[in-house]
């Protein structure tokens, strides 16, 4: 025998063959709405995988209305509005008569309240949410669900259910019948569906607005359903066909919210007010990408009405926001660079914003910087050619909360659009935010992200020291002491490198910080100080490698080193008794002493202590290559030993 779900493999395949024959593009492949959630007509028993309404939202109980809880992956848009008194009978939120769901919204809807609402009429609460799931086609699908519960099971019930995309439509109800604002867009989904007091869904059907505001409500649905599991389709829906008990106050009951019901004719269980007799809970969903509708849904209206009819009479109803389509943002550190000549540094950052609806368009796509992202002293801005989308935001800056800089007109469902940030400055580790938004048409801002923040932006900072002394020679000098008119004067120069590369992990790595000499001091000379005799006087290097103090003798006054520059220092002592250390002959003695650079890092502030080598100056030393005379093979060539 030929089974039911090969019949409707074949037909679908039938379908979509005839479709491509005649040219017209196929609708995406169907999926059970209740694939992805609870739909058994009651509000209990989901799981993060298959969520049912309190998975959505937690009742306030003993109090009216809900609490929204954290979503399950791939659901927005939750909605839940109350819309009763728990001590009284009015109602704010009424059709006027001649509001009819085939006329525009302004004019044609108007609004009023009531102190007396007809209970077999009335809505308690209404509730919806929206979905991206994986089609049957493996693509996006954007599903709706929506749910109301009525205050009375009396009779057969219609209900009607709007997915609005203009997100201004609103009715203020006054003491009088007032007109709604907003106007229908092209795209706008009306569900309509009839259910009985025993428990059971008629039909459900859902239709589309064609055009805008001048437009018209197809009167060929998009949809056509039944009960959810009977194999409906795109669309479906179902009643609670059991009593839901509700104490009022929660501990788990099955109705987890408050409601007020009366039934004139109680089915066995139904005990209170705050319980849902047969018939008094709907809950549907549709598959909207399988029915060819697609956009970005704003707001959510429930009615109740006189039949499915599409000029039926339409009585109560629920309005409020609801968001289906979203973006998402990340920031990312790309890189960071020293820049050394200029002391600070400049981050990289890649701001990417995409669409992650099902199949609404998002506009207008803009970014800030988040309130007090940019540390004090930072600049920020745009990096030329860097923006993805249709605008030219080259070098634009950016400041601390600053006007939304628009970077593409428009984002398909799926499509991203990214840019590049560069702030420089003297913050390392810097970590930035920034706000994102969109609009769910042009001109809007009613899509937003706020404080996508980056990862920590940092750069490693390599800097060193390095020093070296050298005995420039003994000179017999003029004494300033009358008993003895002559002395020995010895020269030293000292060089204080900054490298241009260390090793790191013994891989030679460059260096890419400056780095100030603090002090420079000889253990026989003393420290950096004025030029005289008794102190190290800085000069210029000349250009030999590695450097030395140039001749003639220059000063200089420098003490930043860039990376590979040197700083050269000279300076003389006089040799006292004392530093012979029992030295008695005059071809070997030497004196002795070694100096010392004390720095730091221009940008980590990182502290260096570097000593030379000890250094033997040579009593006799014609070449002053640091070996004695009387030890020299070539006593007068300095570079031979």
């Amino acid at each position: 025998m030929f089974s039911l779900s090969k019949l409707r493999k074949a037909l679908s395949a039938f379908a979509l063959c005839c479709l491509g024959v005649m040219g017209i593009a196929p609708l995406a492949l169907a999926d059970d709405p209740a694939t992805h959630f609870e739909l058994d007509g009651n509000m209990t028993g989901g799981n993060s995988t298959k969520p049912d309404w309190t998975n959505i939202f937690t009742g306030k109980l003993p109090g009216a209305g809900v609490t929204y809880n954290a979503l399950p992956a791939g659901f927005s848009a939750q909605l839940f509005r109350a819309d009763f008194n728990p001590t009284g009978n009015n109602d704010d939120s009424l059709f006027a008569t001649g509001s009819k769901d085939t006329l525009n919204i302004t004019p044609g809807w108007q609004c009023k309240r009531t102190n007396n609402v007809n209970d077999k009429t009335d809505i308690n609460n209404a509730f919806a949410v929206a979905a991206v799931k994986t089609g049957a086609d493996n693509k996006p699908h954007l599903f709706v669900y929506f749910a109301l519960d009525v205050a009375s099971n009396e009779g057969t019930k219609d209900v009607g259910f709007w997915f609005l995309k203009d997100p201004s439509v609103s009715c203020p109800s006054g003491g009088g019948s007032t007109p709604f604002v907003g106007s229908h867009t092209d795209g706008d989904v009306l569900i309509v569906s009839e259910f009985t007091s025993g428990g059971r869904v008629s039909e459900i059907k859902a239709y589309k607005w064609v055009g805008g505001a001048n437009g018209y409500l197809d009167s060929n649905p998009v949809a056509v359903g039944a009960e959810c599991g009977s194999g409906s389709g795109n669309v479906c829906a179902r009643v609670n066909d059991v009593v839901l008990n509700g104490s009022g106050t929660g501990n788990g009951d099955q109705v987890p919210w408050l409601v007020k019901t009366k039934t004139s004719n109680p089915n066995p269980g139904y005990d209170s007010p705050t319980d849902l007799d047969l018939g008094m809970f709907f809950e549907g969903g549709i598959d909207l990408t399988a029915a060819g509708i697609s956009g970005c849904f704003n707001r959510y209206l429930a009615d109740t009405r006189s039949s499915t009819s599409l000029g039926a009479t339409i009585f109560d109803f629920v309005i409020g926001d609801f968001a289906s389509c979203s973006i998402k943002a990340s920031k990312s550190c790309e890189t960071t660079v020293v820049n050394t000549a200029d002391n600070n540094y400049t981050s990289t950052f890649k701001v990417t914003i995409t669409n992650d609806s099902a199949t609404g368009t998002v506009h207008d796509v803009s970014f800030n910087e988040a309130a007090n992202a940019i540390p004090s002293g930072e600049t920020c801005k745009i990096l030329a050619n860097s923006n993805t989308g249709d605008q030219n935001v080259d070098n634009v800056p950016l400041t601390n909360g600053g006007t939304p800089v628009k970077l593409t007109s428009s984002l398909a469902a799926g499509a991203d659009v990214s840019v590049e940030i560069t702030c420089t400055g003297s913050a390392n580790g810097f970590q930035n935010a920034v706000n994102v938004l969109a609009g769910s048409s042009s001109g809007l801002s009613d899509i937003s992200k706020s404080g996508v923040q980056s990862d920590t932006c940092s750069a490693t900072v390599n800097s060193g020291l390095q020093i070296t002394k050298q005995c420039t020679g003994l000179n017999i000098v003029p004494s300033s002491v009358a008993s003895d008119p002559i002395q020995l004067l010895a020269s030293v120069a000292v060089t204080v490198t900054n490298p241009a590369s260390i090793l790191v992990n013994n891989v030679p790595v460059p260096v890419n910080e400056s780095v100030v000499i603090d002090s420079v001091t000889d253990s026989k000379v003393g420290a950096l100080g004025s030029q005289v005799i008794g102190h190290l006087t800085q000069v210029l290097c000349d250009s030999s490698t590695p450097p030395k103090p140039a001749s003639p003798v220059t000063a200089a006054n420098d003490l930043n080193l860039s990376p590979g520059e040197t700083a050269c220092f000279i300076g003389s002592y006089t040799p006292t008794n004392g530093d012979l250390n029992g030295q008695t002959d005059p071809s070997t003695t030497f004196f002795t002493d070694q100096a010392t650079a004390k720095a730091h890092g221009a940008l980590s502030t990182k502290a260096f202590e570097e000593k030379s080598s000890v250094v033997s100056c040579f009593l006799c030393d014609d070449d002053v290559d640091s070996f004695a005379d009387v030890n020299d093979k070539y006593p007068t060539d300095p570079n031979q030993h």
